[in-house]
């Protein structure tokens, strides 16, 4: 259950305690002198590789003659001020208890007492400390849901993640690339009773389909031309904690079948072993590919889909939540400034201008490398539209416009202006683009729409606000 310390001169006071204590359970292990037991607590925390396990509350006595409990106490503060110590005492230093908890103990129970009291006070004390370690674990979550945004849609997302997180439910997490999906995969476990267990991530895309297998499931010695020793798997590194298969989409179907094995039995083999292989693993998968077009493809198991989208997480893309633009841009600031040793507390009007306007096609990560790039580059406590590549911008469109409309990207007109932009203002940049988009789709505004990744009604707003009339 539960490690306990506890401290008293007295051994034989000890040697009961722990007997009792054990009884119910709790590994204890007991200091007549209370040098011994920071010594002890300093290996916990301090002590590198040869780490000691930390204790979850401490039993300590208030008079013991090489150092009172309040020295101790004030002690172990330096080391960790969150774990609950219980002062004993005798009703003479009742006066003396009270000030310890004053300095910070969590309880005090008097000599003589009945061992149900003291189980009673333990219960408590662990009940505290999980309450603690719950909101801090909320704290964040909620300071990673301001980094993703505060809209409507992410705070959607956050009750998903909230709702789930406490289960064992495969989860599958759809959207574009920079959306957030392994930020989302780690809110999961961090929110769930698997956080202190380990979180591992695979990216299946990374990795060749000749050495995937052996990543995710691990080999023996002497399985395949290069394996010299064993190799544990992602699943195993992964038991009682959460894995995460990243861009799932570019798994191949072979692997597939095995994976669908290890969602349904939780069991799997080694490469070059028969001898089956346990784990209690939480699958969160992540893909930004369709992976029903690709079950009607054949690239993608229809059995393995339905295993995976038990609970569907979807985040929209960022030009589909603008409110979130500025926040998540503040909240880069905030980083950038401790990173960079800068002072910037303001965005320009004319780059909020752009970037509330801009349809963001690589989402919050290209936005994080815009901030980054302008907090580099400012000398003051403002970033403005001269501190990022504006060319850059178009690159950005233009691929999109590829992705969307083959032919628009090699239309002439999307290239007339990017040689002359270096004094343009950015609502001069934003404007000469719109009206490039428009006449490479022959001024149809749904198509132009669609390469810009705004609606049509953003569309409509932007040619009304730049005075764009057709056939410019």
């Amino acid at each position: 259950m539960s490690l306990i310390y506890i401290i008293d001169d007295e051994e034989n006071m000890c040697k009961v305690l722990k007997f009792c204590l054990e009884e119910d359970g709790h590994d204890v292990v007991y200091f007549t002198d209370p040098a011994g037991a920071l010594a002890k607590l300093n290996g916990a925390y301090f002590g590198g590789s040869q780490q000691e396990p930390r204790p979850d509350i401490i039993i300590s006595d208030l008079k013991m003659p090489q150092m009172d409990g309040i020295h101790f106490l004030s002690e172990l503060k330096k080391i960790d001020g969150q774990l609950p110590l219980i002062m004993m005492t005798a009703y003479a230093s009742v006066q003396n208890a009270v000030e310890a908890m004053k300095e910070g103990a969590f309880d005090y129970i008097l000599k003589p007492f009945e061992p149900d009291e003291l189980k009673l006070l333990i219960k408590k004390a662990l009940e505290h400390t999980r309450l603690v370690e719950e909101n801090a674990a909320l704290k964040a979550v909620s300071d990673e849901v301001n980094f993703i945004g505060a809209s409507a849609a992410i705070k959607g997302v956050f009750e998903m993640i909230t709702s789930v997180a406490g289960s064992k439910t495969t989860v599958l997490i759809t959207g574009e690339s920079g959306t957030g999906k392994e930020l989302v995969a780690r809110l999961i476990h961090d929110s769930s009773d698997r956080a202190k267990k380990p979180f591992v991530k695979i990216n299946c895309a990374a990795i060749p389909d000749t050495l995937l297998e052996s990543e995710l499931f691990g080999h023996k010695k002497g399985a395949f031309t290069g394996a010299t020793a064993d190799k544990i798997g992602k699943f195993e590194l992964a038991d009682n904690g959460t894995i995460f298969l990243d861009e799932i989409g570019d798994m191949n179907l072979n692997l597939q079948s095995k994976l669908l094995r290890v969602l349904q039995e939780r069991q799997f083999e080694k490469i070059g072993c028969n001898k089956s292989i346990t784990v209690d693993v939480r699958i969160v998968a992540a893909t930004n590919q369709n992976l029903q077009k690709m079950i009607n493809e054949g690239a993608f198991r229809e059995d393995l889909y339905y295993r995976l989208n038990v609970f569907p997480i979807k985040i929209p893309p960022l030009r589909e939540r603008r409110d979130d633009i500025l926040p998540i841009a503040e909240h880069f600031i905030r980083e950038f400034n401790a990173e960079f040793k800068k002072s910037v507390v303001k965005i320009s009007d004319d780059m909020k201008n752009f970037i509330l306007n801009y349809s963001f096609p690589g989402n919050v990560r290209e936005l994080s490398n815009m901030i980054e790039r302008a907090m580099i580059l400012a000398k003051g406590n403002e970033i403005n539209a001269n501190h990022f590549d504006k060319s850059e911008f178009f690159s950005a469109a233009a691929e999109a416009a590829k992705e969307t409309s083959p032919g628009a990207a090699n239309d002439p007109a999307l290239k007339t202006n990017v040689l002359d932009i270096s004094d343009a203002s950015l609502e001069q940049i934003e404007r000469q683009h719109i009206i490039d988009i428009l006449k490479s789709t022959g001024w149809h505004k749904g198509k132009a729409a669609e390469i810009l990744k705004i609606d049509r009604s953003t569309l409509y707003r932007m040619l009304k606000k730049y005075n764009i009339t057709l056939k410019e």
